[in-house]
């Protein structure tokens, strides 16, 4: 985001774009785990914030370190993988505060027709996010080297794209993203 710093810790809604991200998760009673890198500090200081206390009391959201980020995503996933609960997990970018719970809702109901596949929120055909993984596939994801992505593991296991409207592939990458973010009708919708 060049001169603007930390795009996750950018202003939008009258938050951040990463508290808007984390939204959606708790919203549907998940526990979220935020794996925090660049800008560790920062990030997880807003978390600290008084309206977080319960959840981080219960255990229903964590913060887990990647010390190498710089490494990507896949790196990201597999720092938080440990933390893990469950027979199911989603992964979920930081950078797309237009996520909805219901998107988390809908993957986990369509999971119940398969539960060895992978489902991912997408719009118009293209897969997005959330992504509802099977913990099954842990290993193997941990067996992933620096700079793999994991598109390509999961569409070789299976992964079925499950309708979830246009917030699933919105997401604020450059400073355009950002600018249209802030200025566009989704700002009074958060």
């Amino acid at each position: 985001m060049g001169e603007k710093g930390c795009k996750l810790l950018l202003p939008l809604a009258g938050t951040t774009i990463v508290e808007s991200s984390a939204r959606a998760p708790l919203e549907a009673l998940c526990r979220l785990i935020v794996v925090v890198g660049c800008w560790a500090d920062e990030v997880a200081a807003l978390f600290e914030a008084e309206a977080y206390r319960e959840l981080r009391r219960e255990g229903r959201l964590l913060f887990v370190e990647n010390r190498l980020w710089e490494r990507g995503m896949v790196s990201s996933i597999q720092a938080a993988l440990a933390s893990v609960l469950g027979d199911a997990f989603f992964v979920a970018q930081g950078d797309m505060p237009f996520a909805e719970a219901g998107s988390y809702r809908l993957l986990a109901a369509a999971r119940e027709g398969d539960r060895r596949l992978a489902y991912a929120a997408s719009h118009g055909g293209r897969a997005g996010h959330p992504v509802l993984l099977p913990s099954a596939w842990i290993p193997g994801i941990l067996a992933l080297e620096g700079g793999e992505r994991l598109r390509p593991f999961v569409e070789a296991r299976g992964l079925r794209q499950v309708e979830a409207g246009p917030a699933a592939v919105e997401d604020i990458d450059d400073p355009e993203d950002y600018e249209a973010a802030i200025a566009g009708p989704r700002q009074g919708m958060l």
